[in-house]
């Protein structure tokens, strides 16, 4: 009796001492390192890191072999990814954002120009997994949707610019088919020209927006973060020296 109560007692020691150990802080995790961030949008080391193999991949040659233009692709990226983060943070504040079955019908859309799987074999053969392709297409979309709400909606046009834009618009393609041998159109939809009117007018205001939302959202680099992905080029001079010699 006494045996049964001290092994009792002992499993009920070892099922604390158990729980206690399963009780201790639990194992903190790693910090997400962000390369670009405001503070309604961030990008994280791992996101940049996926579009600059996006980048890498689409030179004919090994960029890396040529720090400087390797460096400019990657300030170009980061200045590129500055602005989406501005954009998407303007998105985010004014709640612009697109639903699922948007993104579908879009993916559906772009499909259409490549028979049977001649879709996946192009992300196959550009180095481009599906999930980063679909979510470019759906930070595209959100970023077309605020523009389309805050700029191109709200543009005015008059028959007077209409009119003024037909007759350059017309003969400016006019002598362009005409350098290519090609008959000119009889007739230009009027749709069409209204597309392209208020598309060349988004573009003349899109700077100037741009810089309001420059002031209403910071955007911050992390800058010891960047010097690391970059080349140092002086280095990278001493090491090939080296090799040489």
């Amino acid at each position: 009796m006494v045996l049964i109560k001290k092994n009792s007692f002992l499993l009920i020691l070892l099922g604390l001492l158990l729980c206690c150990q399963g009780c201790g802080e639990p194992k903190k995790e790693k910090p997400v390192v962000f390369i670009i961030k405001s503070p309604l949008i961030s990008i994280s080391e791992s996101d940049f890191l996926d579009e600059l193999e996006l980048k890498k991949a689409a030179y004919p040659y090994k960029i890396t072999e040529n720090p400087e233009e390797y460096n400019e692709m990657v300030i170009s990226l980061i200045n590129m990814l500055s602005e989406e983060a501005l954009l998407l943070s303007a998105a985010v504040d004014l709640g612009v954002n697109v639903m699922e079955d948007e993104v579908k019908a879009a993916e559906d859309e772009f499909r259409k120009d490549y028979p049977e799987d001649g879709f996946d074999k192009m992300l196959l053969e550009n180095a481009i997994s599906y999930p980063l392709w679909k979510k470019r297409l759906k930070t595209n979309l959100i970023i077309d949707k605020l523009i389309d709400q805050e700029i191109r909606s709200k543009i005015e046009i008059t028959s007077e610019e209409l009119v003024e834009f037909y007759n350059k618009y017309n003969n400016e393609e006019t002598q362009d088919l005409k350098k290519k041998n090609k008959e000119p159109k009889k007739t230009i939809d009027e749709n069409e020209l209204v597309s392209v009117l208020r598309m060349q007018k988004t573009e003349d205001v899109y700077g100037e927006w741009l810089k309001k939302l420059e002031s209403k959202y910071l955007i911050e680099i992390n800058k010891e973060k960047l010097r690391s992905l970059l080349i140092d080029i002086e280095k990278n001079g001493e090491s090939e020296n080296e090799k040489n010699n």
